[in-house]
């Protein structure tokens, strides 16, 4: 027979495992690069007398099982590829809230705006990240590559 004291301890023990693998078994803080796609549509330049603001929807798409919390999605924007073919590099971050909620094998669409300043005309293409931070502080880089900003010609 087991004394009252040992199957305290025991119990205090499994007790103690089961908090400490909590972590492992809560699946929000488990979302990979992966699981997270971002599409990019609807590029225009408006332009400004003291430059321009990049307007686009960006879809995000989460292929997890489970919900994504996003706090706010960062843009930074490290090269202009102007239509001679000219590049120039920059560093030009944004950051903004948005507070939303992704759910499990669905998407959102967000309108977003990135102030932009140019010398050459806007360009035709950038190279941009594109990082999702989420509620619980972790983030995630979702997106790098080219971004066409080419106006579209409107149908008559």
């Amino acid at each position: 027979m087991v004394s009252r004291s040992t199957r305290i301890r025991i119990l205090l023990i499994v007790l103690a495992v089961l908090v400490l693998s909590v972590p492992f078994l809560y699946p929000t803080s488990r979302i990979q690069k992966e699981q997270l796609h971002v599409g990019v549509a609807s590029t225009q330049w408006i332009a400004g007398p003291g430059g321009a603001i990049l307007t686009m929807k960006i879809t995000m798409k989460n292929d997890a099982a489970y919900d994504a919390n996003i706090e706010s999605l960062q843009f930074r924007i490290y090269r202009l590829i102007y239509p001679d073919n000219t590049t120039q590099d920059v560093d030009l971050n944004d950051t903004q809230v948005i507070h939303t909620t992704i759910p499990a094998g669905g998407n959102v669409t967000v309108n977003y705006a990135f102030e932009q300043p140019f010398t050459v005309g806007p360009p035709r293409a950038v190279l941009a990240k594109i990082t999702l931070v989420f509620q619980d502080g972790s983030s995630v880089e979702v997106f790098d590559g080219p971004i066409d900003t080419t106006p579209r010609e409107q149908p008559s």
